[in-house]
């Protein structure tokens, strides 16, 4: 593994525009499934359920050992496999994954929203963030020190966020990411938007987050999202002098979130710019 910054040409452009396809408000209500799971990992999980204008959401608190409750907090978005209504399967890759094999790296209370469909998280942001307010209200975390980081389109959404929201997060780390919408409401796959637009669009986020320290993970073989996708908005946000980091996994598809979450480096680097 290696940091490195590349240099984006056209026709690195045009291998992203042929390659990349993705494969893989307000009545509000919110309860606590049960008041909490304890694993022999220590690990704690509070299963919660929110119901916004009729649609059913599943989220989960996860508080690892080594973390304070009313401390730093981390938004975890997964990817479009782990979505549905079970309250599960948003827990079986990537981060959540990570704090069980080594929890005292994360020292910060995770909260893990699933979305309901397949669909771009750009179409559940008012949900997430009215899960993000609670916790808050609960003292599950400090406002003021939030980060968030999410995989594939979690990726996206960590990226949407942040730009959504800059007030909001003080650090992101997107993991095999995108700029566009790849997914519609139904979780449809739309049509890859022009060179132009979209370099428009890697630019409107970049503009809105350069304010905040952000690290960018893909595998170099990733054959679902392209690593393109983040050597632009790497370069963009490096254009911008913005506290950028970019990590690419030689040999790495699609999964770059293992080796990604893997790297004790990301908790510290967390810990650092959510001042725990």
């Amino acid at each position: 593994m290696k940091t490195r910054t590349l240099t984006i040409g056209i026709g690195f452009l045009i291998t992203l525009i042929a390659t990349l396809g993705m494969t893989d408000p307000d009545g509000i209500t919110s309860t606590q499934d049960q008041t909490a799971e304890i694993q022999t990992s220590k690990i704690e999980y509070i299963h919660k359920t929110m119901e916004i204008d009729g649609q059913k959401y599943k989220w989960t608190i996860i508080i690892p050992p080594s973390a304070e409750k009313g401390g730093p907090g981390i938004l975890f978005l997964h990817g479009r496999g782990s979505g549905g209504q079970d309250g599960k399967n948003h827990l079986e890759v990537g981060l959540p994954q990570a704090i069980e094999s080594d929890p005292e790296v994360w020292p910060f209370i995770i909260i893990a929203p699933q979305k309901n469909s397949a669909g771009d998280w750009d179409f559940h942001e008012s949900a997430v963030m009215k899960m993000l307010n609670e916790a808050i209200e609960e003292e599950y975390i400090d406002p003021d020190n939030i980060g968030i980081t999410g995989l594939s389109q979690g990726g996206h959404g960590s990226l949407l966020f942040a730009s959504l929201h800059p007030d909001r997060f003080s650090a992101v780390a997107p993991v095999c990411g995108y700029a566009h919408v790849a997914f519609d409401k139904e979780g449809n796959q739309t049509p890859f938007p022009s060179i132009p637009d979209y370099l428009s669009a890697t630019a409107e986020i970049a503009k809105k987050i350069s304010d905040i320290p952000i690290w960018l993970f893909h595998g170099d073989e990733d054959s679902v999202v392209p690593a393109i996708s983040s050597r632009i908005m790497n370069q963009k946000l490096e254009s911008m002098d913005a506290d950028v980091k970019y990590t690419e996994f030689p040999g790495v598809d699609h999964n770059s979130w293992d080796p990604a979450y893997a790297k004790k480096e990301l908790g510290k680097w967390f810990s650092k710019h959510l001042q725990n």
